[in-house]
């Protein structure tokens, strides 16, 4: 490469696509939950959360396919640690909120399976096409039972009177302007993505790090654009949705979806260096979590808990 121009125009076309997608994004999720009477957690763990994880999906298939396995997990691994560090501690320290009462019963128990599940796979070396399938088929049940049980989950008013006073065209409207904003954060991921591997190959910078720094906050950043958008609506479900939801698409979804395609041997650094991070930080949220409220100052912690791996990781490349 003989110049960062390309690069560097890719990185600020990226960011401006994913910023207003995300506030698109939101608004109409925001929108919809309320027409159908359902709550935005479920709105956040589904829609949003699997809008915002299609970035980490397309790169990881990519990755796979073009022989980068390296890219491919860092991609899942460092954006699950970035959307609990940053993405999450971002959104507490920016506009406290309260922590609905099922996600220590119900959401994080999924989670860790799904982060032991990772574990196993890491120890073993490999996510061979048996472990990928067990990983899609756990994310399927847990999108039943999330679905069978969402009538628990209805916000005040029932579905029936509001979607009544809903006409068609507005649910159209609001389809179209969550499919457009989900297209608008991959498009906008990718050029992010592309411009940043291109800035850290130049400096010869190891696919692995790329993949666990640039690719990964690169493909959360429409999590934290989302996070963003939602904190300034003090939509405190959303946010909290999307992390959780978004972590749990990414270990299950996307590595079970991507490991179908083509085995994806595991780096060893991975296992001892970057695996224990996401445990911990994942079973960081089990204390905070049973609390009413995430409170400012443990946003702050994990913020300070991520920009402290970040720096390990490069001080130690």
């Amino acid at each position: 490469m003989h110049s960062l121009a390309l690069p560097l125009v890719q990185v600020a076309a990226g960011l401006a696509l994913l910023i207003l997608s995300a506030e698109w994004l939101t608004d109409a999720c925001v929108k919809l939950a309320k027409a159908l009477g359902v709550s935005p957690l479920v709105i956040g763990l589904t829609i949003v959360a699997f809008g915002t994880s299609a970035p980490e999906l397309f790169v990881s298939i990519m990755a796979v396919i073009q022989g980068q396995p390296d890219i491919a997990v860092g991609n899942v691994v460092g954006s699950n640690i970035a959307n609990i560090g940053l993405v999450l501690g971002l959104g507490a320290f920016a506009c406290p909120f309260p922590v609905p009462g099922r996600i220590a019963r119900i959401e994080l128990p999924f989670l860790a399976v799904s982060v032991a599940g990772l574990a196993a796979a890491a120890y073993a070396g490999m996510i061979d096409r048996l472990s990928a399938l067990l990983f899609l088929l756990f994310f399927i049940g847990y999108l039943y039972f999330l679905w069978h049980c969402r009538a628990g989950m209805m916000v005040s008013g029932s579905r029936g009177d509001r979607s009544g006073q809903e006409e068609s065209p507005r649910f159209l409207f609001r389809g179209i302007i969550i499919a457009a904003s989900m297209a608008g954060l991959v498009i906008g991921s990718r050029l992010l993505v592309s411009g940043s591997v291109d800035i850290a190959r130049y400096f010869h910078c190891p696919e692995l790090i790329i993949g666990l720094t640039l690719t990964a906050v690169g493909t959360s950043l429409p999590e934290l654009a989302s996070t963003i958008a939602a904190a300034k609506r003090k939509q405190g479900e959303l946010i909290i949705g999307n992390v959780l939801g978004s972590n749990f698409a990414n270990t299950c979804g996307v590595l079970g979806t991507a490991g179908l395609i083509n085995p994806i041997p595991i780096n060893h650094q991975v296992l001892m260096r970057d695996m224990p991070v996401m445990a911990v930080l994942s079973l960081a949220l089990f204390p905070i979590m049973r609390r009413k409220q995430i409170k400012r100052s443990e946003g702050l912690c994990l913020l300070v808990a991520y920009f402290t791996y970040i720096a390990v990781l490069y001080l130690k490349k």
